[in-house]
């Protein structure tokens, strides 16, 4: 993942001159190309033992982005009409709300401005900042963020209580429909479906799609995606989606079928009662 900050470099003669630096990095680096050679080296005599000949080339592969637009980034901007000059291709008019262009919904952009109706959310509903915490480091503390900015580590330990009791709680996850438990429903399936079945079998709750832009299979198709959260009951599902699901935070309970429909943890039978409403509405 690639993050480029804004230098926050006031401009006052002209207000799109703020961003230019991170516009300019930002279009350099998908126009950039890297070298996906096949290195070949020699290989030394203490391989010999395994019965490989000595001097006997071993292929080593890089593995990577060949090409920069394919490179995972992330752009901050100050001023949020600079957004158009993020992505060439498109044609999104100047005037259009920075929420509605391809690069926001894409998650490619983000605006300084997105934190001021943050604030002004997180004032009136406190339990706001920890969803949103949630959703974007997937369950991180500040305290877990503080011990992470010190260098200590992740060092295991013994499991108390209280220690286990932490872990009886939901995480975000992402889910393909291409392999995987929920595969059957990426040929014609429905997102209804998709999310009763997730919630009874499996007790993750579905919140919304991860789509390619360009579904089709041209050659010039773009591996850009977008999100549509809670998508209609009738919507019909692809291949290649991935879906975003709260699922058990313990790795140990993750895709374990439930028998009979009912969850065996405390947790899954929490949102089981979501299920509930969603089956109703559809």
């Amino acid at each position: 993942m690639c993050c480029i900050l804004s230098a926050k470099v006031p401009s006052n003669d002209d207000p799109t001159l703020a961003d230019k630096e991170a516009i300019l990095a930002s279009l350099n680096i998908k126009a950039m190309t890297f070298d996906d050679t096949i290195g070949v080296l020699s290989q030394t005599s203490e391989n010999a033992e395994n019965g490989t000949p000595v001097g006997s080339p071993i292929i080593l592969q890089r593995r990577g982005s060949v090409y920069g637009a394919n490179v995972p980034m992330i752009t901050e901007l100050v001023n949020d009409s600079n957004v158009q000059f993020l992505d060439q291709d498109d044609d999104d008019d100047p005037d259009t709300e920075l929420y509605l262009t391809q690069p926001f919904a894409c998650g490619t952009a983000f605006a300084v401005s997105v934190l001021d109706s943050l604030m002004s959310t997180t004032y009136f509903n406190q339990n706001a900042l920890t969803l949103i915490r949630s959703l974007i480091t997937g369950g991180a503390t500040p305290e877990l963020e503080l011990i992470l900015a010190e260098g200590a580590g992740l060092r295991g330990g013994y499991s108390t209580p209280e220690s286990l009791s932490n872990r009886d709680r939901c995480r975000v996850g992402q889910i393909s429909l291409y392999d995987g438990p929920l595969a059957q429903f990426g040929e014609t399936g429905k997102y209804g479906d998709l999310f009763v079945a997730a919630l009874k079998q499996f007790g993750m709750l579905c919140i919304g799609l991860y789509r390619f832009r360009d579904t089709s299979s041209s050659c010039d198709a773009s591996s850009k995606r977008y999100v549509i959260t809670n998508p209609p009951d009738d919507f019909h599902l692809l291949p290649t989606d991935q879906v975003f699901v709260l699922m058990q935070f313990d790795p140990g309970l993750e895709y374990k079928q439930v028998r009979g429909g009912r969850s065996g943890t405390g947790q899954g039978s929490g949102t089981g009662g979501g299920g509930t409403n969603k089956d109703e509405n559809s």
